[in-house]
């Protein structure tokens, strides 16, 4: 049969030829199913009779490993029914009255008179047949009368009939001698050897050894399908598959998750470790319209205040970012603004800037500066913001300076092109990974197609057949899960289905690349050698360890364009400079001069119009802010030219000097006047002569710029600008001192929140946005009110409730904890409980508490724990708050370290919390009795990370049947799983155990999730979905006396892609990115989908209870990312279908430039060919049908090169079909769907998302 087009043999050849072979031979051909038709449709191999899922199609694919496993199997089985004979004859004797070993041996005995100690393959039949009996047992569990006490034994069941094939294996694998006879006593000290021997002889996959994290080809999968023990390098215990493990999991696993997400909200904004404003309105700011634009992360944020307060989408978002952003600036249109970032890690990373559009969030430009330059510390456009004109607005010249030693400063023309727009292109916020996957699964098919997709039991109906024809295949209905939309309902959609993915496909002004829409966009796009800008590094702003410039302040007053006289400032410690055009055209710094003033740092600058006696136009002056509170007034000689050196001649008494600011070096420092902007008068009389600064003591004033007059004492005539602070009446639109609190809040003078940013808009004469350093950003009229909310200090998690899918909670460093409401992104509520705070978690049922008293009220309740002792000599501390009102309930002192993580017990379970340290030890705490502590499990050596619930698990005959066990991972990378009620570790593995909830970074289901070159610590976070995990029926629970058979394993329509216990996970880690897996992730460096926006590590991700959510929180970023998902929720999952059908649609119709579902005009189709497969183009099977008449009469006719075709992102389909239909010939003419092969079977092609084309051939 090793030739496939030889006829098969019969059934009697095979008898004969079996009866030729010699003993030896004979066996081996058992072995191999050499005596069966391996290529029928009826082939059944004799390890299926063994075990059920090493069937036909297991053989084919691994025969070796079947037969290993089988054999496991078989001896298992006699293990267990010599076990159940040796204890029957010990009952019947009352004593030890026989061994397992003894009986086998007597039993060989025997069949064998002549005591050679050797038997054949009947004989050995014949003890297992005949005088065994071999059985198949079922574990059940006993209890003696008169005791609680129960213990495991075997039932009897059903006889097992050996047949040659088995035989045969067994002997292979124990030895035989040439004449096929095995030496039975050595079999049976193997069979019966001790437990201790036996586990040497368990089923073990290194993949530490090879540094592999998971499963890496078929072996492996059949090892997994084994129950073998997995070694991976992250993890010092071995982790184990589930009992019954499908190897549909590990196939899924390999390929690209289906679902999707898409960044909806972000809380917060980066207002600490800022040296100059990074707020600003934007051009579509009007009197009724408030817009601003700001950054988070590495995520650039349009915010529209009118859009937000009615509950609705109201943030744009830039992508264009892959490291922190540290400065931001605006264009005088105020319609284009530039972000500089730190240099990412990465020998071929580079600093840069990039320019883009607040309206659509095209990138217009990026500018890529030296790798030695580290980062972009402050960023400026020439021009004037105020100006009336657009020919006066400028903003051809960006300048921008780094964070090397010499603190370089660079002017670019960062667009030489008239048409900014000419390179202008959006950058999606999310990719593919691992790259080195992604050929292969572009090739293959992005995403993983069920082979079980089909009912059986349904088949479709057959097309009449002619006389003489060949039968065709039969064909299936889909099962319902599996089914997509398709055709003209996808049509539509895309073109009308209001949906915000779908919005963006449709935007003609989004300069959308529909490859890297489709996630190819893995590196973001460099700035290229096309002469559309140019830059000169003009010379150093300061020598030192950076950041020693904090910003950079262009004379609006001046020329804009760079020509002679044009002019802008530097300032940051202990300096101030000043840059000016000379007359050769070259850029010349000059430093100014404090004269006998004390030096101290420049915090802010700004250029103000000189308004003193016979002030020339274009004349200006300079007035900074100072770490002591002051604002200094710098004056230039007039006429002002290169090399003129400002002098500081007078200091204003202005802000408080706020708290102390630690500086790059260890020092401290007075925050003072952090932020400096000139405002226009609301009366409209003095226009541009109103001044607005921010402190760090948390207020913003307002000041009127005033005419001076009158000589100096030498008499010399007094120059520049006089600063006189506006009163609190109603003086020009007053008040004019805002302090940035709630009204009910007292003022802390020790540490108030810095005024970092400010901005005004000539729309709004009367209001100004402002940014503080608790990353709050505040709408100030004539009343103080917070826009955006942020956090004060880092983030360490976040918590989403139980029920509610729209509530969340975070904690930060400050104390601060708060409740939010995610479909209306704005705080609930929130307090502050005293202390730092790392840990949090929502219960998971109601409970009461002795604090309300005789009220029986119940609620859910919030746990946060102390990230350590606030205080000398108190103790870590956990705080139980009230969910609805952050009522105080409980403060719980029995910790000695930070509180790691917090975790209640699952809905219907014993009502327990669970508090993981720094100490290495798990806290038990009883909720349902006012707290009362419980255990403590002692046995973890290193701080505990992670902390998941069981639901009730099955162990017939154990103490343990039906309870709720902990599984816990520490930072020293054990696993390990507990006994809350006592604090006992539980010493054997838990496969089965079904876990309420996983958010632990290690385990057999999250293998897959450690990139190469990882450490434990690159990943910080991980939540499964809702969606395909287990189920707890707490009614029927509360009914039943077993709560282990309460609990439901999730089926094919409750899991993703109709593989049971299919789900998604999402990741967070120290790369910057929200990764998002196929849940189990078992595949070694599975593939992901990676979303950008937090920068550094991100801290915490969770799904929401309805899957619908996924919120992640920031570490040092402050952030908090709301995500909204597709194809997660079971309820949506239909009409999710249909936008991911229809966003596919739309993005190959705009790759195509034309509709998709039409046929091309001009272009007349052939008939299928005589097998009813072929067809295509008329003139191409013309061709084709010319060239085969060519080669049949042995002249083959010239052919024209074909070009090479890179391979699309889209399942293979080539990305340059333009002037061709969606059917592309392969070889010989064949059509091919999808990247599929020719060859394939038709329902394997089938449509799946990510693919470009709907055809289905069903």
């Amino acid at each position: 049969d090793a030739d496939e087009d030889a006829e098969p043999l019969s059934t009697p050849d095979r008898v004969f030829l079996m009866q030729k072979l010699s003993p030896t031979q004979r066996i081996h051909a058992l072995q191999y199913c050499l005596d069966r038709d391996m290529r029928g449709a009826d082939f059944v191999p004799w390890t299926q009779m063994v075990w059920d899922k090493l069937d036909s199609r297991f053989w084919r694919r691994n025969h070796m490993m079947a037969i290993r496993l089988a054999v496991q199997k078989l001896e298992n089985m006699m293990r267990r029914h010599l076990q159940y004979l040796a204890e029957q004859r010990c009952q019947a004797a009352r004593a030890p009255a026989a061994r397992t070993k003894d009986i086998l041996i007597q039993e060989f005995w025997r069949v064998d008179p002549d005591d050679t100690g050797l038997v054949s393959v009947a004989q050995f039949l014949q003890v297992w047949q005949a005088r065994l009996c071999l059985l198949q047992y079922e574990d059940v569990t006993i209890t003696a009368p008169g005791s609680s006490k129960s213990r495991m034994t075997l039932k009897p069941g059903s006889r097992f009939i050996l047949d040659e094939s088995m035989a045969s294996a067994i002997f292979i694998k124990y030895g035989f001698d040439k004449d096929g006879l095995l030496p039975y006593v050595t079999f049976a000290q193997a069979l019966c050897a001790a437990p201790a021997r036996l586990l040497g002889q368990e089923l073990v996959i290194d993949k530490k050894e090879f540094g592999k994290h998971g499963l890496f080809d078929d072996i492996d999968v059949s090892y997994a399908v084994a129950d073998a023990k997995i070694i991976y390098p992250k993890c010092e215990t071995g982790v184990f598959p589930p009992s019954g493990f499908d190897e549909r999991t590990a196939y899924r696993s390999r390929m690209l998750p289906r679902g999707h997400m898409w960044l909806e909200h972000v809380y917060g904004y980066a207002g600490h470790e800022i040296n100059c404003s990074n707020i600003f309105y934007t051009h579509n700011t009007t009197e009724s319209c408030t817009e601003i634009v700001y950054y988070t992360g590495c995520v650039g944020v349009v915010f529209n205040k009118e859009a937000w307060a009615a509950g609705k989408p109201s943030q744009k978002y830039f992508f264009g970012h892959d490291n922190d952003i540290g400065c931001l600036t605006i264009h005088p249109n105020r319609r284009f603004v530039a972000t500089g970032q730190q240099k990412a890690t990465g020998p071929q990373n580079v600093p840069f800037v990039c320019i883009w559009d607040v309206d659509t969030c095209n990138q217009l430009q990026r500018l890529d500066h030296d790798p030695k330059d580290r980062e972009v510390l402050a960023v400026c456009f020439s021009g004037n913001i105020n100006a009336t004109t657009e020919d006066k607005l400028g903003g051809d010249i960006l300048v921008t300076v780094t964070g090397d030693d010499k603190h370089s400063i660079y002017v670019w023309k960062w667009m030489l092109n008239a048409n900014k727009f000419c390179k202008a292109v959006n950058i999606p916020g999310w990719c593919y990974g691992p790259t080195k996957k992604l050929e292969a699964l572009t090739t293959a098919g992005l995403y993983y197609a069920n082979p079980e997709r089909y009912d059986l039991n349904k088949p479709k109906k057959q097309p009449k057949v002619l006389p003489g024809d060949p039968r065709p295949k039969q064909k299936f209905e889909k099962k319902p899960w599996a089914k997509w939309p398709k055709g003209e309902a996808v049509h539509k959609a895309a073109k009308t289905l209001d949906h915000p993915i779908l919005n963006r496909i449709r935007d003609p002004k989004l300069k959308i690349d529909p490859e890297w829409e489709f996630g190819y966009c893995v590196e973001l796009p460099r700035s290229k050698n096309d002469k559309t800008s140019e830059f000169e590094c003009i010379g150093p702003g300061c020598n030192g360890t950076p950041p020693m410039v904090y910003g950079v302040v262009w004379n609006p007053l001046r020329p804009s364009d760079g020509r002679r006289g044009s002019e802008f400032c530097s300032y940051g410690v202990k300096h101030l400079k000043t840059w000016i055009v000379n007359d050769q055209g070259k850029w010349q710094g000059t430093s100014a001069s404090f004269g006998n003033a004390h030096i101290e740092n420049v915090l802010s600058a700004c250029y103000v119009p000189a308004l003193h006696y016979m002030a020339a136009p274009g004349d200006s002056c300079i007035l900074s802010g100072f770490a002591s509170g002051q604002i200094g007034l710098w004056i230039p000689p007039y006429p002002t030219r290169a090399g003129s050196t400002y002098q500081l001649t007078k200091k204003f008494d202005a802000h408080a000097p706020g708290a102390l600011v630690r500086l790059n070096d260890g020092t401290q420092v007075y925050g003072g006047v952090r932020v400096i902007k000139l405002k226009a008068d609301p009366t409209g009389q003095t226009a541009g002569r109103i001044l607005l600064t921010g402190g760090s003591d948390g207020y913003v004033m307002q000041w009127a710029l005033e005419e001076v007059g009158g000589n100096r004492k030498d008499g010399t005539p007094i120059k520049g600008v006089n600063l006189r602070c506006l009163g609190t009446a109603d003086e020009h639109g007053g008040p004019n001192r805002f302090r940035l609190d709630a009204p009910s809040a007292t003022y802390d003078a020790a540490a108030p929140a810095r005024v970092v940013a400010l901005d005004c808009h000539r729309a709004k004469p009367l209001e100004f946005v402002a940014g503080t350093s608790d990353c709050d950003v505040w709408e100030v009229d004539e009343h103080c009110r917070v826009m955006i909310e942020g956090q004060e200090e880092d983030m360490w998690r976040v918590a989403t409730h139980p029920t509610d899918p729209n509530i969340f909670a975070t904690t930060c460093e400050s104390g601060k904890v708060r409740l939010w409401n995610a479909s209306k992104f704005d705080v609930v509520v929130s307090t502050n409980v005293g202390f730092p705070i790392t840990g949090i978690t929502f219960s998971c049922e109601k409970y009461g508490s002795s604090t309300y008293g005789n009220d029986s009220r119940t609620n859910y309740h919030i746990a946060v724990g102390s990230k350590g002792a606030y205080s000398l000599g108190d103790w870590h501390k956990i705080a139980i708050l009230d969910s609805t009102n952050m009522q105080p309930l409980k403060v719980l002192k029995e910790p000695c370290a930070q509180v790691t993580e917090l975790k209640y017990s699952p809905a219907g379970g014993p009502g327990f919390l669970a508090a993981g340290c720094a100490d290495m030890r798990i806290y038990i705490y009883n909720a349902k009795n006012d707290y009362q502590f419980v255990s403590r499990c002692t046995g973890h050596s290193g701080s505990v990370d992670h902390i998941d619930w069981s639901l009730p698990i099955s162990l017939p005959g154990s103490k343990l049947h039906g309870e709720m066990i902990i599984m816990a991972c520490d930072a020293s990378a054990n696993l390990l799983y507990w006994d809350p009620k006592t604090g006992k570790k539980i010493p054997y593995n838990q496969r089965d155990a079904a876990m309420s909830t996983w958010t632990s970074k290690l385990g057999f289901p999250v293998m897959g999730i450690w990139p190469d070159n990882s450490s434990l610590d690159d990943i910080n976070s991980v939540c499964r979905s809702a969606r395909g995990g287990p189920t707890f029926d707490i009614e029927l629970a509360n009914q039943s006396k077993d709560p282990a058979a309460c609990v439901d394993l999730a089926g094919e329509e409750d899991s993703a892609d109709g593989v049971p216990g299919g789900g998604y996970l999402t990741v967070a880690d120290d790369y910057s990115t929200i990764r998002l897996f196929s849940f189990p992730v078992v595949w070694d460096d599975a593939p992901y989908k990676a979303f950008r926006g937090h920068s550094s590590h991100v801290m915490c991700v969770r799904f929401t209870c309805d899957d619908r959510l996924v919120v992640s929180a920031g570490g040092h970023d402050r952030g908090i990312y709301q995500w909204r998902t597709c194809l997660m929720n079971g309820e949506d999952l239909e009409k999710d279908k249909l936008v991911m059908a229809a966003w596919v649609h739309a993005l190959t119709e705009r790759r195509d430039g034309e509709d998709c579902l039409e046929p091309k005009p001009g272009v007349e189709w052939a008939p299928l060919d005589p097998d009813g497969k072929v067809y295509g183009p008329k003139a191409v099977a013309e061709q084709m049908a010319q060239q085969q008449a060519a080669l049949a009469s042995g002249s083959i006719p010239g052919t024209p090169a074909t070009p090479s075709r890179r391979m699309s992102f889209i399942g293979g389909l080539p990305a340059e079909m333009t002037t061709t239909p969606k059917a592309t010939f392969a070889g010989g003419g064949m059509v091919s769907f999808s990247g599929r092969s020719p060859n394939a079977p038709d329902e394997e092609k089938v449509f799946t998302p990510g693919r470009a084309t709907d055809v289905d051939h069903d």
